[in-house]
C-alpha cells in the first residue's frame, strides 16, 4: 500500500515535554494518626518516605524479534509478534508536541476525523478507541521513533495481529483490567476483520503522527500521565446526541487538578481508598495521582475504585490505569451507580475470580508445554537407544 499523503512529509522529531523538571514539594511533618481506611485489597508495602526519583535513563525498545521474547519479553507463554516485512515503508515522524494536554486533544480530534473519513466510519467507535488504547499500552522503554518504524512497516496481517498481542499481553498480566477492556477487543476476533485493515492503518498512522508514543511512552509514569488520550479520543468520536444522552463530557484537566489540590492537602495514609462513582476514563484519578507524586507519595500505595456506566469509557479507564501507573490496587466497575448503588464489593469479587481464572489457564498451558517437552525428550531417548 502506498504511503498516504497525510504522512508524506517528514518532520524533525523535537525534544519532548518529558525533559522538563518534575515539580516537587517538600514533605510536611507527619500528620496525626487517623483511623485505618477501609480496604478490600491489601496495599503494597513501601518506605515511609520516598526520596525524589532521578530521571530514568533511556532503555532500548523491546519490539518485534529484535530482542528475545518478542514484543514484551515476558516469561509467560509466548504470544505472536509483529515482524517487520521485507519491503519497508517510510517511518512516520510525529508532529510538534508542545503542551501535552493540547496535544492529547489534537490527537483525539485527528483520530476521529481520520476514522469518519474512512469507509469504516460511523457508529463503530470501538475500533479507533481500541487502536489508541493499544498504542498507549505498547510497552515503550525509550526511543519511540524505533517503535513507530516497526509498527508503520508491518503488513496488514502483522498490524492486526500486533493489536491482538497487545491486549492478550495486558490480560495475562492484569486480567482484571484486561477483562474490563473487552469492549475494545471484540472487533479483533470478528469475521472479515481483514477488510478493516485499511481504516485501521489510517487511524494507526494518524495516532503515531500526532504523538501517541511520545504522550504515553515515557518510562516514568509521571510524564505518561500528562494527558488523558482515551478521554479526548472517546469524546471526539461520540456524537453530540450520544454525549447528551449519556451525560458524558470531558472534564477540563485544570478543574481536576484544582479539585485534587483542594481535597488532598497532605499525603494520605498508605492504603487509603479513593472512590469515584462516575469516573469516566479516570480524569480525576490522573490529577490526584500526579498530585501525590508531587508530594513524594507513590500512587501504588493506595486503592483506586472507579465506577462508570458506559462500557467503552470504563475500558478507557482500564487502559489509563496501566498507562498512568496507578499500581496493583485498581478496581473498575461498570454499572449504574444510581440504580445499583456502590459496586465496589462486587467488582472486588469479580477481580479475585479473574485472577484465579488467569492463573488456572496459565497453569494448564505450563502443564501442556511440560508434557510436550517430556514427550520430545522421550522420542529423542528412544531414537538414541532403539530396541
Amino acid at each position: 500500500m502506498d504511503q498516504l499523503d497525510l504522512f508524506a512529509e517528514e518532520t524533525e522529531v523535537p525534544a519532548t515535554f518529558a525533559a522538563r523538571p518534575k515539580p516537587t514539594r517538600t514533605p510536611a511533618a507527619p500528620p496525626a494518626p487517623r483511623p485505618a481506611a477501609q480496604l478490600a485489597i491489601p496495599p503494597t508495602a513501601a518506605p515511609a518516605s520516598a526520596p525524589a526519583r532521578p530521571a530514568p535513563a533511556p532503555r532500548p525498545v523491546v519490539v518485534a524479534d529484535t530482542e528475545p521474547g518478542g514484543l514484551f519479553a515476558d516469561p509467560r507463554p509466548e504470544l505472536p509478534s509483529i515482524q517487520a516485512p521485507t519491503p519497508a515503508r517510510r517511518s512516520i515522524a510525529p508532529l510538534l508536541i508542545g503542551n501535552p494536554r493540547d496535544a492529547g486533544q489534537r490527537l483525539g480530534e485527528a483520530v476521529a476525523e481520520t476514522w469518519h473519513a474512512s469507509n469504516w466510519g460511523g457508529y463503530r467507535m470501538d475500533i479507533p478507541v481500541s487502536i489508541v488504547g493499544g498504542l498507549a499500552l505498547f510497552p515503550i522503554k525509550g526511543h519511540t521513533e524505533t517503535a513507530a518504524r516497526i509498527i508503520s512497516t508491518s503488513s496488514d496481517y502483522q498490524l492486526l495481529q500486533g493489536y491482538r498481542e497487545i491486549y492478550a499481553h495486558t490480560w495475562s498480566h492484569r486480567p482484571d483490567l484486561g477483562a474490563r477492556m473487552a469492549p475494545l477487543m471484540g472487533w479483533l476476533t470478528e469475521d472479515g476483520v481483514e477488510e478493516k485493515a485499511y481504516a485501521v492503518r489510517r487511524v494507526t498512522e494518524t495516532a503515531l503522527r500526532y504523538g501517541i508514543l511520545q504522550l504515553t511512552g515515557n518510562p516514568d509514569p509521571y510524564y505518561r500521565s500528562d494527558t488523558d488520550v482515551m478521554s479526548w479520543t472517546i469524546t471526539s468520536l461520540r456524537s453530540l446526541g450520544a454525549k447528551q444522552g449519556l451525560g458524558e463530557y470531558h472534564t477540563p484537566p485544570e478543574l481536576c487538578d484544582m479539585m485534587a489540590r483542594m481535597v488532598c492537602t497532605e499525603p494520605p495514609e498508605k492504603g487509603q481508598r479513593f472512590h469515584e462513582p462516575a469516573g469516566g476514563t479516570g480524569g480525576m484519578f490522573r490529577s490526584l495521582a500526579q498530585h501525590l507524586r508531587e508530594m513524594q507519595a507513590d500512587p501504588a500505595d493506595y486503592v483506586w475504585a472507579l465506577n462508570e456506566l458506559e462500557p467503552i469509557a470504563a475500558a478507557g479507564a482500564a487502559v489509563n490505569a496501566i498507562v498512568w501507573g496507578l499500581g496493583p490496587n485498581v478496581v473498575i466497575a461498570c454499572g449504574d451507580t444510581l440504580a445499583e448503588g456502590d459496586l465496589y464489593e462486587q467488582a472486588v469479587r469479580e477481580r479475585k475470580a479473574l485472577f484465579e481464572e488467569r492463573d488456572e489457564i496459565v497453569g494448564r498451558l505450563a502443564v501442556a508445554e511440560a508434557a510436550q517437552q517430556a514427550m520430545a525428550l522421550a522420542d529423542r531417548l528412544i531414537g538414541a537407544h532403539p530396541r
